[in-house]
C-alpha cells in the first residue's frame, strides 16, 4: 500500500540557520514498545543533545538548528510526511480509545512526537501550510480516505487493529525511504534518518504483538 503523492509547489524562502525547539522531549526504549501491559514514557533532559522525542531509544539529532534552504520537491514531502504522521497518530489515538492496548497509547505519543519533528522543519523554512491539529482531519484527500478505510479495518477486532499498524507503518517506511532517496538539505535528511528508525520499531513492536496473540503477519 502506498500513499505518497505530488503535492501544489509551495513558496520557498531564503536562507535559514534558526534554533529548533528539540531540546528537550519524551523519550524510552523499544521494551517501552514492545510492552503488552500498562507503561507509560519515561522523561529525560539530555543537556547540549537534540532529541527526536518518541518511544525507540535515544536518537540525537546532529546539532540544533534548521540550515540551508529546501526545493519545491522537498517542501511537499514535507507537507505530505506531516499528514502521514499525523494519519498514524490519529488512527493509533482512535484504536487505543477503542481497545485500550498500551502498545496503541506509547505508539499515538511517538508519532505525535514525529508529526512535530516534521513541523518544525514546515516552519524552519517557512513553508505555507494550510494543516491542522484536529484529529481525522486532513487537506490531503488522499489520505483523508486512507484514515477512514483504516478505522474501518481496525473496528473489526483487535487482531485486525494490529494488522492497521502494520500497514500504517510498512506505508511510512517505503515513504520515507523513497524521500531520502531524493532529498538533499542535511536538516531533512536528518530528521527521516530518525523518523524510518522509529518506524522500524513500530513495526516491530505490532508484529510481536500479533506474534504473542498466535498470528504471524505479514
Amino acid at each position: 500500500m502506498k500513499t505518497r503523492i505530488i503535492l501544489a509547489s509551495v513558496a520557498i524562502l531564503g536562507v535559514l540557520v534558526l534554533p529548533s525547539s528539540c531540546s528537550k522531549g519524551i523519550v524510552g526504549t523499544d521494551d517501552t514498545v514492545f510492552a503488552d501491559e500498562s507503561v507509560d514514557l519515561k522523561s529525560a533532559t539530555l543537556p547540549g543533545t537534540c532529541i527526536l522525542t518518541g518511544t525507540i531509544a535515544d536518537v540525537p539529532i546532529t546539532g540544533c538548528t534548521i540550515t540551508g534552504t529546501v526545493n519545491e520537491t522537498e517542501a511537499a514531502g514535507l507537507l505530505f510526511m506531516r499528514e502521514e504522521e499525523k494519519m498514524a497518530r490519529d488512527v493509533y489515538a482512535y484504536l487505543y480509545d477503542k481497545y485500550k492496548l498500551p502498545v496503541f497509547k506509547n505508539i499515538t505519543k511517538s508519532e505525535n512526537a514525529h508529526m512535530s519533528a516534521v513541523l518544525r522543519l514546515i516552519e524552519g523554512f517557512q513553508i505555507a501550510d494550510n494543516g491542522n491539529n484536529n484529529p481525522g482531519e486532513f487537506t490531503n484527500t488522499h489520505i483523508a480516505e486512507l484514515y477512514n478505510q483504516l478505522i474501518a479495518m481496525g473496528n473489526v477486532s483487535v487482531v485486525e487493529a494490529l494488522k492497521v499498524g502494520v500497514l500504517i507503518e510498512q506505508t511510512d517506511i517505503a515513504d520515507l525511504e523513497k524521500e531520502l532517496l531524493t532529498v538533499e538539505n542535511a536538516s531533512v535528511k536528518t530528521v527521516y534518518t530518525n523518523l524510518l528508525a522509529g518506524s522500524n520499531a513500530h513495526l516491530k513492536a505490532f508484529i510481536w504483538n500479533l506474534k504473542v496473540r498466535g498470528v504471524v503477519y505479514p
